[in-house]
């Protein structure tokens, strides 16, 4: 499967203030693409823009599977997600939430929920709320429910913010089985999550 993602001319203004100018990508599958940069310089803004989730003020973004383009309006059903600003429904169960998102997206391998929760390493707690996981383990939920979807866009902002030194094995270990046929974009200021990118993109030059 090839996967693909274009922009021309991309810029995004917030009021009086351009936090992307200009912004000229072709990005393919098979790669995982890092988007580096410090706070404050547009890693989110342009990661939300690539995902179809916000709008630009110019420019376009063009998706593409196999020869096929995909409408801006049908983008979100070709996505995952995990990011601080997506979270979980913390009244459900681990057991809900992943029987939930199976509603709405298919599993890589028709993963079933044994294999699920043996991949969470989480055996005994399946049916604790998710609101009284920890922050470190609800973000773990979070990376598992998105890399293993079956989407061919995968995108990841600020992966391994909750995460200590295991847990961050542990997602590099499941991003890196799960990236063939999709293209994924990180974007990140850990170098850790950056070291995971076969393909590095600096805000500070995607702005010049």
């Amino acid at each position: 499967m090839t996967v693909q993602i274009q922009t021309t001319e991309l810029s995004k203004r917030f009021q009086f203030q351009w936090v992307l100018r200009h912004v000229n990508l072709c990005l393919q599958s098979d790669h995982i693409w890092g988007i580096g940069g410090g706070n404050g310089s547009g890693k989110s803004t342009l990661v939300k823009i690539l995902s179809g989730y916000l709008s630009p003020t110019t420019g376009d973004v063009h998706w593409q599977i196999n020869d096929t383009s995909i409408s801006r309006d049908m983008i979100f059903r070709h996505v995952a997600w995990s990011a601080p600003y997506t979270g979980l429904v913390y009244e459900y169960s681990l057991q809900e939430m992943f029987r939930f998102q199976s509603k709405f997206k298919p599993w890589r391998k028709n993963l079933s929920w044994a294999e699920f929760l043996d991949i969470l390493e989480l055996p005994a707690q399946h049916d604790k709320p998710l609101q009284y996981f920890s922050s470190g383990m609800q973000q773990k939920i979070q990376l598992a429910l998105a890399v293993l979807a079956d989407s061919p866009y995968l995108f990841l902002d600020e992966p391994t913010s909750y995460l200590d030194a295991q847990a961050k094995r542990w997602f590099a270990s499941l991003l890196t089985q799960n990236m063939n046929d999709r293209l994924i974009v990180l974007a990140s200021n850990d170098p850790f999550d950056l070291s995971l990118c076969s393909e590095l993109l600096m805000m500070d030059q995607l702005k010049k």
